[in-house]
């Protein structure tokens, strides 16, 4: 918990740091140890998302694109700001608008071949910093190996109430439409990989006694 409480306090940089880069930047080629992963998120709500706006001091010219970024998965959690920063510099790209697929580039551990994420991805409403929520995203991969690329899924996740609870999350398949997406991120074609049963929820943490 101590490490998730730390990662959150770390994330709440990624939304300034992420403009920095051109939208059209191509992410580099993956190293031997190196798999780039593509997804999407996406947030329903039943909620007058104007009224929520307005609640929030948001002007009507400040109301653009629903944004989120893209999961982290460090190394290391005890040294979660030097992997934060080469994961940064590792991505053109870290921040997408809703209804785009996330393309990033994510280090392997040679071992184990798994990737295990943090579960606080930031959407924001609108945009804005006004109307942020943190996206549940607590899953595993397991990345064959030779595999350069791969399709984790699009997640559709479904909240209710004022609070924004989330009641419901769908993953679904649109592989071309992620394929589509990788080849307008890289310089060169790769076939993608489905995750399927590689993509796992991650073992719930015991209360420590």
């Amino acid at each position: 918990m101590r490490n998730k409480i730390k990662f959150i306090a770390v994330i709440c940089a990624v939304f300034l740091a992420g403009q920095a880069f051109a939208k059209d930047a191509k992410i580099k080629n993956p190293g031997k140890n190196e798999v780039i992963l593509v997804g999407r998120i996406v947030v329903k709500t039943e909620q007058d998302m104007n009224f929520y706006a307005t609640t929030r001091g948001l002007k009507e010219e400040e109301k653009k694109a629903a944004k989120y970024n893209i999961p982290f998965a460090p190394e290391d959690l005890d040294d979660i700001d030097d992997d934060y920063e080469d994961f940064v510099e590792d991505n053109p790209k870290i921040i997408f608008e809703e209804g785009e697929f996330f393309v990033a580039r994510y280090k392997v551990d040679k071992k184990t071949r798994n990737l295990k994420f943090v579960n606080v991805p930031k959407y924001r409403f609108f945009g804005s910093e006004k109307t942020f929520i943190y996206i549940p995203f607590d899953y595993n991969v397991d990345v064959p190996k030779g595999v350069e690329a791969m399709y984790i899924g699009s997640f559709y996740y479904t909240t209710t109430g004022s609070d924004f609870v989330f009641s419901k999350i769908n993953r679904v398949d649109e592989y071309e439409l992620a394929q589509e997406a990788l080849d307008k991120m890289t310089k060169k074609h790769f076939d993608l990989y489905r995750a399927d049963s590689n993509l796992k929820e991650n073992p719930k943490e015991e209360p420590k006694k």
